[in-house]
């Protein structure tokens, strides 16, 4: 499912994970990279995510913080994401608190995820 075919009706679900997808399959857009994750942030903006999850170590080198980034950055300039609610379901400790600082601190509504046993791996 793609940005454009997302039904208006239904709630939005963005996840930016490496490697996990919803056991309970809910719809999403999945971004699987930063990258991903900000072409897809781009192609959604001016529509409400409902909903927007988010890990911390992604592929390789590969962060969420160019997506953190962008989120602050908005949200300083005036023109914050409309997101209803922020899940950071990072493992890494230090970095999940860095992330719920900093968009804390920007304005985004955000909470902590551990229940581990919402996940599958995708691969």
């Amino acid at each position: 499912m793609t940005a454009a075919t997302w039904p208006h009706d239904a709630p939005l679900t963005v996840l930016v994970d490496d490697v996990r997808d919803f056991k309970d399959k809910r719809p999403a857009l999945v971004a699987r990279s930063s990258h991903e994750a900000l072409r897809l942030l781009d192609e959604l903006a001016g529509v409400r995510i409902d909903h927007l999850w988010l890990d911390h170590d992604l592929t390789g080198r590969d962060t969420v913080a160019p997506v953190v980034d962008l989120l602050v950055h908005r949200a300083k300039k005036g023109s914050p994401l409309d997101v209803g609610q922020i899940h950071i379901h990072t493992a890494n400790i230090r970095a999940g608190l860095m992330m719920d600082a900093l968009l804390r601190a920007a304005g985004y509504p955000v909470v902590r995820s551990y229940a581990i046993t919402m996940w599958t791996r995708f691969f």
